[in-house]
């Protein structure tokens, strides 16, 4: 069946070739020029829905290479953990949490501590490193993903799974959740995921949380600097 607007059209250039006089009376001028107007509406409606599925591709393919990146560093770093801080907040509101890998696990052959922080404001994550030894240099801050955005969920990005028989696991987790790009689930990258500390156990220094207000009775990592 013919579309509406097109017989409509036909009809219009039908009646100007029958009449006698050229060209459109005033009321067909109109329609033509509505009927114009619909179409050039389409078409942009559809051009700007594929601009913006576009855009909103690129966005989550940036967003989630990050993330994934950010991921890899952390897996290689904490899965040598023998202690894990509860996370903390600085005073300026910088969320970090830290970890320390043993000489035995690390390149160096010196046991070395990590920190990584979360800037809310900035929407960046960063991380240093430092041996665990008085006195020692800590590293410059190294931009580690940019454009995160501050969900305002407890404990975000980051959380402490502690060992224990009740926690389901004999090892410390380190938990980090990331939302970049966009907070729509559909134009921005979320994920979670956790990473189990190999040399970490119940006995870790930083495990031991008595008074239960999410802050470890024995912190490692000291050294050189505790706050970011």
């Amino acid at each position: 069946m013919e579309h509406p607007l097109i017989a409509t059209l036909r009809r219009l250039m039908k009646r100007s070739d029958d009449d006698d006089e050229s060209g459109l009376t005033l009321i067909e001028l109109v329609v033509a020029v509505g009927i114009f107007g619909i179409f050039l509406a389409m078409m942009l409606a559809t051009v700007v829905g594929l601009a913006r599925g576009a855009t909103r591709a690129q966005v989550v393919a940036k967003s989630t290479a990050g993330v994934l990146v950010v991921f890899g560093q952390l897996d290689r770093q904490a899965r040598y953990a023998d202690s894990i801080n509860y996370p903390a907040q600085s005073a300026n509101g910088y969320r970090y949490i830290e970890f320390r890998t043993p000489g035995t696990s690390s390149a160096s052959g010196i046991t070395m501590c990590t920190q990584w922080r979360f800037l809310p404001d900035e929407g960046r994550i960063e991380a240093r490193s430092w041996n665990d030894l008085p006195g020692s240099t800590k590293t410059a801050w190294a931009t580690k993903l940019t454009g995160v955005l501050d969900t305002g969920e407890v404990n975000y990005p980051f959380d402490l799974i502690p060992a224990g028989v009740t926690a389901g696991s004999s090892m410390q987790q380190l938990v980090i959740s990331i939302n970049a790009g966009s907070l729509s689930p559909d134009a921005g990258a979320g994920i979670t995921t956790a990473f189990v500390a190999r040399n970490s156990s119940i006995q870790s220094p930083s495990n031991l949380d008595v008074n239960g207000n999410l802050k470890s009775d024995n912190p490692v990592c000291t050294f050189g600097g505790y706050q970011p």
